[in-house]
C-alpha cells in the first residue's frame, strides 16, 4: 500500500517539474528518467551527482528524498525533504512528501505540521489533504481528520484496518449512518482476530448487538482462537453488553474455568468473576453479583474498579453498612485512589453519617480536588445537616477555583434555594442551564425557582421544557398545574394534574453505566483495538 502511494506521490508532480530545465544538468534528467523506471538506485546515483553540480536547487534535493525514501533510507530522505524547504519554504511538493515520509514512520505530530504547510500553500493539493487526513485519523482527532479526507475528494482505500478506524471516527462524531454502512461491508470481510475483536466493538456502539454475536461466534471457530482464554472472556462480555446475562453468567464461569485449568493469574481470573458479578447485577441477582464482585476484589486487590464494582452493587442493595467495610479495605491497599476516597463519601452518605461524610469529602477539598465531585460531594452532607449557606459558599469557592462548570452552578442553585435566597438561586440555574440546555433538571430546578418569585410565565416556559425533555418528569407535571392554575388557566391545570397521576414512573438508567465494565481483549501481542 505504502509503495504505491510513494508512486503516486512521485507522479502527481506537474509535467512542468518532471521535465528538464534549460539550465539544468544532463544528471538530473537522468535521475528524473531512473525515477519514472523504478530504477531508485540509478536514480539516487544520477541525482547525487545532479546536486553536486546544483546544491542550492531545491528541487534536486526534493527528488533525491523520493529516491532515498523508495530505498528505505528514511532518516536521509528526510533530511533532503527538509533541506529542499530551506532552499524555498513556499515549495509545497516538498512539504508534501516529508509529511507522508513522516506518516510512514508514525511520527504523527511533525506529519501534520509538514502536511499542514502544504495544505496552506496549496489548498486544492487532494494528496495533501488525504495524508492528513490520515494522519489525523491515526492520532484519534475525527472530526479534523473526516473534513480533509473529505476535502481530498479522493476515493477511500479499501483497506481494513483504514475503514476501521474511519467507522470509529463516524461513531466518535455521532455519524452513525455513515459508521453502518462501513461496518456492512466490514463484517462480511475475511478479519483477522484482532480486527474482528476491533469490528465487534463498534457493532456493540451501534447497538447492534446480534451482529456483534454473530462475528464473535464466528471468530470461536477460527483455528487460531477457538480454544484461546481471551476469546472465552470476550465472548461472555459480549453478551453481558448485549444484554443476553444468562449467557454471559454461563461464559463467564467457562472462561473462569480455563484460567483455573492453565494455571492464569489471578488478575485475569478477577476479570472472569467481575463479569460474573455485572451479569448477575443485571439479573437482579443480588447474593450471586455481590459474591463474584467480592471475589474479584480478592483476587485483585490492587485494582481500584474492583472494590468500586463492589461497592455500587453493596449500595444498590442499601447494604451501606457493608459497602463502608469494603472501601476501607480498598483503601487501605489503595491509599492514593481518589475514586475510593470519594466512594467512602458517597457511601457514608447514603447511610446518613453524615459528619463521616462531611469528613471525607472534605479532605478531597481540603486536598485540592480538581474536579468539582469532592466540593459537590460536601455541599450535599452540609445541605443534609441543614447547613444550606455554607453548602453554597463552598460551591462558590470551588467556581473561583475550577471556573464555570454545569455541576456546581446547578447544586449552588439548589444550596441557595434551599437557603431562602431565591433570586440568587436563579441566577445559578440560568448559569447551570446555559452551560447544558439538554438538562431536564436544570430547567426544572429553574421554573421552580421562578414559580417560587411569582415569575409564571416564565417558570411555564421552563417546565414545559424540562417536560420535552424528559416526558416521564411527573414534578414538572404537578408543577405546571400549579403554575397554570396561578394563570388562571384551569383547564390546562387539570390536565396536567391529571397527568401526573397517571405518570409512569421515570424509567429505570441502565444499571451497567455505573460498573466499570472491562475491555474487550486481543490475541497475546496484538495492541487494543
Amino acid at each position: 500500500m505504502k509503495r504505491l502511494l510513494i508512486l503516486i506521490l512521485f507522479f502527481s508532480f506537474p509535467a512542468s517539474v518532471l521535465a528538464r530545465p534549460s539550465d539544468q544538468s544532463d544528471a538530473f534528467a537522468r535521475g528524473l528518467t531512473a525515477l519514472k523506471e523504478n530504477r531508485y538506485a540509478d536514480a539516487l546515483e544520477e541525482l547525487t551527482a545532479a546536486e553536486r553540480d546544483h546544491p542550492d536547487d531545491p528541487r534536486v534535493h526534493d527528488f533525491r528524498g523520493i529516491a532515498l525514501a523508495r530505498l528505505n533510507q528514511n532518516a536521509q530522505a528526510s533530511a533532503e525533504y527538509r533541506e529542499a524547504i530551506r532552499l524555498d519554504p513556499r515549495m509545497e511538493d516538498a512539504y508534501r512528501n516529508l509529511g507522508f515520509l513522516e506518516w510512514t514512520e508514525h511520527q504523527f505530530d511533525s506529519a501534520c505540521e509538514a502536511l499542514e504547510h502544504a495544505v496552506d500553500l496549496s489548498p486544492t493539493d487532494s494528496f495533501a489533504h488525504y495524508y492528513l487526513g490520515r494522519v489525523q485519523l491515526e492520532t484519534q482527532h475525527y472530526s479534523q481528520a473526516i473534513r480533509e479526507l473529505e476535502k481530498s475528494l479522493r476515493p477511500l482505500p479499501a483497506d481494513t484496518a483504514f475503514s476501521i478506524q474511519l467507522a470509529t471516527g463516524y461513531i466518535a462524531l455521532g455519524r452513525g449512518e455513515d459508521a453502518r454502512k462501513l461496518l456492512d461491508v466490514l463484517v462480511n470481510l475475511p478479519l483477522d482476530d484482532t480486527q474482528s475483536i476491533a469490528v465487534v466493538s463498534l457493532l456493540l456502539a451501534l447497538h447492534r448487538n446480534d451482529d456483534a454475536i454473530n462475528l464473535i461466534q464466528k471468530l470461536s471457530k477460527h483455528p487460531s482462537a477457538a480454544d484461546a482464554a481471551w476469546l472465552k472472556f470476550d465472548l461472555a462480555l459480549v453478551y453481558l453488553l448485549a444484554g443476553s446475562d444468562e449467557k454471559a453468567v454461563e461464559q463467564a464461569h467457562a472462561y473462569a474455568e480455563s484460567l483455573s485449568q492453565a494455571g492464569t493469574r489471578s488478575v485475569e481470573a478477577a476479570q472472569a468473576w467481575s463479569l460474573t458479578g455485572l451479569a448477575c447485577a443485571h439479573l437482579k441477582q443480588a447474593e450471586c453479583s455481590v459474591n463474584a464482585l467480592g471475589q474479584a476484589a480478592a483476587l485483585a486487590p490492587g485494582e481500584e474498579e474492583h472494590w468500586l464494582n463492589l461497592t455500587r452493587e453493596l449500595m444498590e442493595l442499601n447494604r451501606y453498612s457493608d459497602a463502608i467495610t469494603a472501601v476501607q479495605t480498598g483503601l487501605a491497599v489503595n491509599p492514593r485512589s481518589y475514586a475510593l476516597h470519594l466512594r467512602m463519601g458517597a457511601a457514608q452518605l447514603a447511610a446518613g453519617h453524615y459528619a463521616e461524610a462531611e469528613s471525607a469529602f472534605r479532605a478531597l477539598v481540603v486536598a485540592g480536588d480538581p474536579l468539582p465531585t469532592g466540593y459537590i460531594g460536601l455541599a450535599q452532607a452540609l445541605l443534609r445537616t441543614g447547613r444550606a449557606e455554607e453548602a453554597a459558599s463552598e460551591l462558590g469557592r470551588a467556581e473561583q477555583k475550577l471556573g464555570p462548570n454545569f455541576l456546581i452552578s446547578y447544586f449552588r442553585g439548589l444550596a441557595l434555594a434551599r437557603a431562602g435566597k431565591p433570586s440568587e438561586a436563579l441566577l445559578a440555574f440560568q448559569a447551570a442551564e446555559r452551560m447544558d440546555s439538554s438538562s431536564a433538571e436544570a430547567h426544572l430546578n429553574l421554573g421552580k425557582t421562578e414559580l417560587t418569585m411569582n415569575r409564571v410565565s416564565d417558570a411555564i416556559v421552563e417546565l414545559q421544557e424540562a417536560l420535552r425533555l424528559n416526558p416521564g418528569q411527573v414534578q414538572a407535571r404537578r408543577l405546571l398545574s400549579q403554575a397554570y392554575r396561578r394563570a388562571g388557566d384551569p383547564k390546562s391545570a387539570t390536565k396536567f394534574a391529571e397527568a401526573s397521576a397517571d405518570a409512569p414512573p421515570d424509567p429505570e438508567g441502565d444499571l451497567l453505566g455505573d460498573f466499570f465494565v472491562p475491555h474487550l481483549q486481543v490475541p497475546p501481542g496484538n495492541a487494543r483495538p
